[in-house]
């Protein structure tokens, strides 16, 4: 599989990947690009990010580069800037001894790059290329498991699974974004190292999922999380065994990967969706969710318990549609998106063939919060100095529930009209 780097690498990219490569070479060292970059080359996508590895040590990378981080340089690793873009290099190294399952206790620098590829993890992430000679170095099969689009771990699976518990759960995401198989031995292994995967931190675990989130198939990595008891490390008090909806898990695979907290909603619906939103939120919390993708989740996690309720769908009258539905959703995220018809359409995988009604409604523009009534709390004290601060709330809702009836009673003498009506019951 030939590898054409001027078609596949974005020009801005080629550029400075040709920059870095020809300064370590002028100084006598090796480079070449390797990982997950040469896999996406191979399979003849464009990478989403450049790694690179060579015989200099990190000390020695620094002074050939202007701007540049030590970014890992206790593993060396550091990140060389240019125009703003960020690539990451690494010396050629051996990984000694992993006694915590999460990291090595020390690297030996100094090494070769075929001892180098055979530390990584997976055999179709253990291909380097040279961007000058065209090399592409293959020492442990990865073509022919790309090829086969078949996960394996290079050596003995249980070994490379035991030196880092993160990596059955990078197999799992592996084989979610790219549609591949994990290789049976290497799948076996999974199961016989959950005492080492139970090291990792919940950030680490975390993370791997939203990575998931951008493939294709999110679904495929929450089947695979509840099929392989993983969720359960993290989640003890989760059932021993969990079984996905497929129809949720279905739009899951649909739903905008800009709007990560619907993408979570449905994923834990899909699993655990009997669970309140309070045993949700610890679930998150303790998961390590950032806190606005926790907000957003159970927001969303809510609208669909609802609509997957028997008020779904059939005949849902359109006071409901505004008061359950649009409401909370324009209340929730009014101040950090433009909720115009586009974010609406992105509801899709929640209310499927309703959501047409529900942009329609939108785009009446309704009022839909007490802040769009035309008469508020200041104007209640103005006009009815007796009624006490605490009934304000009660008036105002029932004049929301008003014009979310009849959108054209939304008018200041109307309201205020209503208001002496109501409010003379209220105190009678």
């Amino acid at each position: 599989m030939p590898i054409d780097p001027q078609s596949l690498i974005p020009k801005n990219n080629l550029i400075h990947l040709l920059q870095i490569d020809s300064a370590l070479k002028r100084a006598g060292f090796e480079c070449y690009l390797v990982g997950g970059s040469v896999r996406d080359l191979v399979m003849g996508k464009i990478p989403k990010e450049y790694d690179l590895t060579t015989n200099a040590e990190p000390k020695q990378v620094k002074r050939l580069f202007r701007t540049v981080f030590d970014t890992g340089i206790e593993h060396g690793t550091v990140t060389v800037v240019l125009d703003k873009v960020h690539y990451e290099i690494t010396t050629y190294r051996i990984d000694k001894d992993y006694t915590d399952g999460r990291r090595p206790d020390h690297v030996e620098f100094g090494t070769t790059l075929s001892e180098d590829l055979k530390r990584r993890d997976f055999t179709m992430n253990a291909l380097a290329f040279d961007l000058t000679t065209g090399l592409l170095v293959d020492e442990h099969s990865g073509q022919k498991d790309i090829q086969e689009r078949t996960i394996r771990t290079i050596g003995n699976p249980i070994k490379r699974f035991s030196e880092d518990g993160l990596r059955p759960i990078r197999a799992l995401r592996f084989a979610s974004t790219l549609n591949f198989s994990i290789e049976p031995e290497t799948k076996k292994a999974i199961h016989e190292t959950k005492k080492i995967t139970k090291k990792i931190s919940l950030e680490r675990f975390q993370d791997e999922i939203l990575k998931s989130f951008l493939g294709l198939h999110p679904s495929r990595m929450i089947q695979l999380l509840a099929e392989e008891g993983i969720f359960q490390i993290f989640l003890p008090n989760l059932p021993t065994e969990l079984f996905p909806q497929k129809d949720i898990l279905e739009r899951l695979d649909q739903t905008s990967k800009e709007i990560i907290g619907l993408q979570l909603a449905l994923a834990f619906f899909s699993f655990i969706g009997e669970t309140t939103l309070k045993e949700l939120e610890s679930i998150l919390r303790t998961l390590k969710f950032s806190g606005q993708n926790t907000k957003d989740c159970l927001l969303f996690f809510d609208i669909i318990s609802k609509w997957e309720s028997g008020l779904k769908r059939n005949n849902v009258d359109e006071f409901s549609l505004k008061k359950e539905y649009l409401a909370p959703v324009k209340r929730h995220f009014q101040l950090r998106y433009k909720i115009d018809r586009e974010f609406i359409l992105k509801l899709t995988p929640i209310f499927e063939e309703t959501t047409m009604q529900l942009v329609q409604i939108w785009e009446e523009e309704p009022p839909l919060l007490l802040t769009d009534l035309k008469l508020n709390g200041n104007h209640l004290a103005e006009s009815f100095p007796n009624l006490p601060k605490t009934s304000y709330g009660t008036v105002l809702n029932h004049l929301l529930d008003l014009v979310l009836h009849a959108p054209k009673e939304n008018e200041y003498s109307g309201l205020l009209r209503h208001s002496a009506q109501f409010i003379s019951n209220l105190m009678n």
